[in-house]
């Protein structure tokens, strides 16, 4: 059946909505947005097999308009989704399925923000310890784009419990993607038992690594990877080809390498001492898929000298603010700060010193606030007078050994 002939038939029945019926295996995966390909359309569309189309299709068929009723309930999005991983060597056990009890899975609770308008597709991917990328990932080089095995699939704005295996070196690694912006966790093991947050999209967007991109120092040359969007102020990186990002790496004040377009860097020849560095990134937005974060700047200051292999213990910041579906936070909202010394757990890197300055006018005057640490985090309140639309701020995280990270977000999040 033509998408012509069905949609004559939904509006037989009165609906507000496109009922597609598919002449093929399974569900239809057509486009009905608009013809941008990206933007989504009016009518809400939903597919059915084969076998359900044509059953609705002989009742309307057979039913008079008076006496026939249609009532369909949406489901957009699933309220939960399960991702299980178990591995077996050396044979197949006489039960092979996974643990699915709570205490046995780790609970991810998903906020999914996208701009009005935009679709989000996510995917979540196992990392066996027999492979070094996450489902057998074809590896492409040093910072260049991987493909994902297995399709993103859809997913509503809105909040999804998903529950994931544990244990076992079971390891996952997330993705999300709108047209022209991607976002990804690192790769992670949970314990059983825990709970996570994370936030796809939203506030706060800025520079933020994940393990396996924070630079390295082999020898006299040094490289890593900065995508420069990392998304919802978790721990999640991120890169953009309608956003701009620009960063350059120096010795002292001796410029070694600007970024080109891809967001690794390397440079060599560098001195054998132990000298200081800085690393100093710059985003700037003026798409309709980012209302917020229209400018950051980040400078990592850091001490290095000659290597076998030594990862950069850079300091990362990740925000923990209530916002909603729009990226707005109450004018008294908690807000919180948690530095993440990436690369490194000895004593001499850890994050002594936290402070903020928060902005309601863009930047033009700044506010220190008073933090009370909590373990790893910083947290404060927010006292936004009624005129502020936006919130920024500049947060400075101060290691033990004197290296640290200063970070401006200008427009990070919105006030209702």
């Amino acid at each position: 059946m033509t998408a012509t002939d069905q949609a004559a038939a939904a509006r037989t029945a009165g609906a507000a909505m496109l009922l597609v019926v598919n002449d093929g295996d399974g569900r239809g995966l057509d486009w009905y947005g608009e013809p941008d390909g990206r933007t989504v359309g009016q009518l809400p569309v939903t597919s059915l097999t084969r076998d359900e189309g044509e059953d609705l299709i002989s009742s309307i068929d057979g039913a008079s308009r008076d006496r026939l009723k249609l009532t369909v309930q949406a489901h957009p999005s699933p309220a939960y989704l399960y991702d299980l991983a178990d591995y077996h060597q050396g044979g197949v056990p006489d039960d092979p399925s996974a643990k699915t009890d709570p205490g046995s899975l780790a609970r991810i609770d998903n906020t999914f923000a996208p701009p009005a308008g935009k679709e989000v597709t996510e995917s979540r991917e196992d990392s066996p310890p027999y492979e070094y990328w996450p489902a057998a990932y074809p590896y492409a080089g040093f910072g260049m784009t991987r493909v994902p095995p297995f399709p993103r699939e859809p997913v509503a704005a809105g909040h999804r419990t998903d529950w994931v295996s544990t244990g076992n070196g079971v390891k996952w690694q997330q993705y999300a993607a709108i047209d022209g912006w991607s976002a990804f966790t690192d790769i992670v093991g949970y314990r059983p038992g825990s709970v996570h947050d994370e936030h796809w999209f939203g506030p706060v967007v800025r520079p933020r690594m994940v393990g396996f991109e924070v630079p390295h120092r082999v020898g006299d040359a040094m490289g890593g990877t900065l995508a420069g969007f990392g998304d919802g102020g978790s721990a999640h990186s991120g890169d953009s080809n309608l956003m701009t990002r620009s960063f350059a790496l120096y010795q002292g004040d001796t410029l070694l390498v600007r970024n080109g377009a891809r967001p690794d860097f390397g440079v060599g020849d560098l001195p054998p001492q132990t000298l200081p560095y800085r690393l100093v990134a710059d985003t700037r937005s003026d798409s309709d898929l980012l209302p917020y974060s229209r400018t950051t700047h980040t400078e990592w200051t850091f001490h290095s000298g000659t290597a076998d292999d030594q990862v950069l213990p850079l300091v990362q910041l990740d925000y923990g603010t209530d916002v909603d579906l729009a990226g707005r936070a109450k004018r008294t909202s908690a807000f919180s700060v948690q530095p993440v010394v990436l690369g490194s757990t000895a004593t001499d890197d850890t994050v002594t010193a936290v402070r903020l300055d928060i902005s309601y006018d863009d930047g033009a005057t700044w506010h220190r606030q008073d933090l009370k640490r909590n373990r790893d985090t910083w947290q404060t309140r927010l006292h936004a007078p009624s005129r502020a639309g936006y919130v920024s701020f500049r947060v400075t995280a101060e290691q033990r050994n004197g290296d640290g990270v200063t970070q401006t977000v200008t427009r990070a999040f919105g006030l209702r």
